[in-house]
C-alpha cells in the first residue's frame, strides 16, 4: 500500500462541473439565440461553505487528474483504516488471550 501511496500525483479534494451558461453581455450571441458558454469550476468546502473556482479550458484535464488522483488516495486512505482496525482486533485478542492465561 506504501508504494502505491508513492504514486499518487498532486491531488485536489474537490469536484469539476462543467456546465453551459448565458455570459450576460447582451452584445454576445448568446444573449440571443446561439449557443451558450461552457463553463468548469471546482467547487470544494472549506469551514462550512461551499467555494468555487473557474477553471480556464486549458487547464480542465488537468484538474480533473487530481481529482482523480484525490480518489485514488481517498481510496487508499480508506484501506489502510480498514487493515489498522484490524490490527487493533488482533491485538486486542491477543491481549486478551495472555490476560486470561496468567
Amino acid at each position: 500500500m506504501l508504494a502505491r501511496l508513492a504514486r499518487i500525483g498532486p491531488f485536489v479534494p474537490a469536484s469539476l462541473t462543467v456546465t453551459r451558461t448565458r455570459c450576460g453581455n447582451p452584445r454576445c450571441r448568446c444573449a440571443r439565440e446561439g449557443p451558450v458558454h461552457e463553463t468548469a469550476l471546482l467547487t470544494w468546502k472549506e469551514k462550512g461553505k461551499t467555494r468555487s473556482l473557474y477553471v480556464p479550458g486549458a487547464l480542465r484535464g488537468e484538474v480533473a487528474q487530481w481529482i482523480a488522483e484525490w480518489r485514488k488516495l481517498k481510496g487508499l486512505i480508506d484501506r489502510m483504516a480498514a487493515v489498522q482496525r484490524q490490527f487493533l482486533q488482533t491485538r486486542k485478542k491477543n491481549i486478551a488471550k495472555s490476560s486470561g492465561s496468567s
